[in-house]
C-alpha cells in the first residue's frame, strides 16, 4: 500500500498548495503551474531513464575485482516522488544498496551473503506501477527494503533464498564441527594400547586433542572475520587433522 499512499499522498499535497496560492491571490495559481511544476517535472520525471542508467553504472564501478553481478535493479518511481531512486544489485558474494542524494552524491550499504538472515518478497498494489516490496534482513546490521518491478524482485529473491539456504548448511556443519572439536570427537575410534607410562600417554593425547580443537577453533574464528574464504578454511582445517591422523 506504500507505493499507493505516496501517489496519493502527491497528488494531495499539490492540490493543497495549488488552491492556497489560488485563494490567496489569482495569479499566485498561475505561477505555480508555470514555474513550480515544470520544475518538479524536470527533477523527477525528464531524462529519468537516462539517469537510471548513470546510477547504475556508478552502481557497477563499485564492484570489487572479480566479482559479477546476477541481477540489479531500481526502485519504482511512485517510491520516490520527492527523492531519487535508490539501486541495488546482488552479486556472487554480496548485496548492493546504492542510495542517491536529492542533489547528487549517494550512500552506498553492502552485506555479504554470510550475514543474510531473511528475504522476503510482495506484490504491491497497482503491481505494473508499484512492482514488488523486497526486504533483506541481516543479523547484525539494518534491513534493506527495494521496490524493484516484479520479475526483476522474483530474480533477486530466487538467488537470496539459495544463498541463505546454502549458508545456513554452511553453519550448520560448522556448529557440527565445533561440537565435534570441543568434546574431542576427533580422537573417536582409537583403539590404540594404553602405554606402559598408562597417565602420562593419556594426558599427552588429550593435549593433542585440546591443540586440534583450539587450532580449529582459531580458523574458524578469522573465517567469521573475513580474513580466511571458505577455500583457505577448508584447506587449514584438513592439514590440521591430517598432522593428527594417529588418533583417529
Amino acid at each position: 500500500m506504500s507505493g499507493l499512499f505516496n501517489i496519493v499522498f502527491a497528488i494531495f499535497l499539490w492540490l493543497v498548495v495549488f488552491l492556497s496560492f489560488s485563494f490567496s491571490e489569482y495569479y499566485a495559481g498561475s505561477i505555480l503551474l508555470v514555474v513550480i511544476l515544470p520544475i518538479y517535472y524536470f527533477l523527477v520525471f525528464k531524462d529519468s531513464k537516462q539517469r537510471s542508467r548513470k546510477a547504475i553504472e556508478k552502481l557497477d564501478g563499485t564492484l570489487m575485482k572479480d566479482e559479477k553481478i546476477i541481477h540489479k535493479g531500481i526502485d519504482k518511481r511512485p517510491f520516490a516522488l520527492f527523492s531519487r531512486r535508490s539501486v541495488f544489485a546482488v552479486t556472487n558474494s554480496r548485496i548492493i544498496n546504492l542510495q542517491r542524494g536529492l542533489i547528487g552524491g549517494y550512500t552506498m550499504r553492502d552485506y555479504q551473503w554470510k550475514d543474510l538472515k531473511d528475504v522476503n518478497i510482495s506484490e504491491n498494489v497497482l503491481p505494473n506501477i508499484c512492482g514488488s516490496t523486497l526486504t533483506f534482513t541481516f543479523s547484525q546490521f539494518p534491513w534493506i527494503m527495494v521496490y524493484p518491478d516484479l520479475k526483476t524482485a522474483s530474480d533477486i529473491y530466487k538467488v537470496a533464498q539459495l544463498q541463505e539456504q546454502a549458508w545456513e548448511e554452511k553453519r550448520r556443519i560448522r556448529e557440527m564441527e565445533e561440537t565435534r572439536a570441543q568434546a574431542g570427537g576427533i580422537s573417536i575410534g582409537n583403539t590404540a594400547t594404553p602405554s606402559p607410562t598408562g597417565s602420562t600417554s593419556n594426558n599427552g593425547k588429550s593435549m593433542s586433542t585440546s591443540d586440534i580443537a583450539d587450532e580449529l577453533l582459531k580458523i574458524k574464528e578469522l573465517l567469521d572475520k573475513g580474513i580466511l574464504s571458505d577455500v583457505e578454511f577448508q584447506e587449514m582445517k584438513s592439514k590440521i587433522l591430517s598432522r593428527n591422523t594417529q588418533n583417529f
